[in-house]
């Protein structure tokens, strides 16, 4: 398998070691006990998200692309809002940072696993079109981060109900009933942000293609997806899921949530959304509407075909089918 190092992939993975090496204090703080491996854990978690966010947006907002790169841009796009999130939350209350021991080993295995996947050379990446696009993609990064807190509190829950614990996270957690509501909070913020995801994506698909089958179908998909959050808010409201049942729900949604999002990347310029596992990506197909607007850097010594245009596009980006 051939990795691609282009400039903001070295940043990809750089980060990626860094989400590592927080994920392994995490892991020794929860072994050890010891809460100085978890505040070195958070210190790196930050590092790398920092790297991270520079890596993730300063190509989007200057559009200066080097690698352009389906499931790598889904995963790495997702885990930094996530990271933020978590980040963020974790500053703002310290008896969220033990959540990290969920956090940081599964952004951590994604972004590796997002790294190695096969990777489909996509020229400028539709993301970027479309203001309903970005209200989608902010959505889901952001439903993503939540559903991860509240996946973590749920645990947290679990873990702060086996009785005579001591040390590293247990001493640290507050009472079950601050998880409860922490839980239900994280579980409320992640609906609002699915319902952001699904309605501006089912707003940006109608007017791109229409009322046809093609987006019906991605419609039911992803209000599909909106309902995994729906039915946990009126579990809590109509049949009082307190405590142990929403923090059993909590990880399972969030499981939910990474079936969605491998089934539904990568990204492809014609059929946005179909599944890494599924239909075959055509590479001739999907770089024939970018192969003009990239031929200045090719710069061929004399006419060549299309086929051969596509090679010598992948060459470029140092992508191997």
């Amino acid at each position: 398998m051939e990795i691609n190092m282009n400039p903001d992939v070295r940043v990809y993975w750089t980060a990626t070691a860094l989400y590592g090496l927080a994920a392994l204090f995490y892991i020794l703080a929860f072994i050890k006990k010891k809460e100085k491996f978890a505040d070195l854990g958070i210190n790196f978690a930050w590092t790398g998200f920092i790297v991270h966010a520079l890596g993730t947006f300063y190509p989007a907002i200057t559009h200066k692309y080097t690698h352009i790169c389906s499931f790598y841009k889904v995963i790495g796009g997702t885990v930094v809002m996530g990271m933020f999130v978590f980040l963020a939350a974790s500053l703002a209350k310290k008896a969220i940072r033990p959540a990290g021991l969920l956090i940081m080993p599964v952004s951590f295995g994604l972004m590796v696993l997002g790294g190695l996947m096969p990777c489909h050379p996509l020229g400028p990446s539709p993301v970027y079109k479309g203001w309903q696009l970005w209200g989608h993609v902010t959505g889901a990064g952001f439903n993503f981060g939540f559903a991860s807190l509240a996946a973590a509190m749920g645990v947290l829950y679990l873990l702060k109900e086996a009785k005579g614990k001591t040390g590293y996270p247990y001493d640290q957690l507050p009472e079950l009933e601050v998880l409860d509501r922490l839980n239900y909070r994280f579980v409320l913020v992640a609906f609002i942000f699915a319902s952001t995801m699904v309605s501006f994506g089912s707003l940006w698909s109608f007017m791109k293609f229409g009322m046809v089958k093609k987006t019906l179908m991605l419609a039911g998909i992803v209000w599909g997806f909106w309902s995994i959050y729906a039915f946990a808010l009126a579990s809590r409201w109509f049949f009082h899921w307190h405590g142990r049942r929403l923090a059993l729900y909590s990880p399972f949604a969030l499981l939910l949530v990474f079936l969605f999002l491998f089934y539904m990347a990568p990204f492809r310029e014609k059929n946005y959304h179909s599944g890494p596992f599924f239909s075959p990506y055509n590479l001739q197909e999907n770089m024939k509407p970018y192969i003009k607007d990239m031929e200045s850097t090719i710069k061929p010594d004399k006419p060549i075909s299309t086929p051969a245009k596509v090679d010598k596009v992948a060459k470029l980006l140092d992508n191997k089918e």
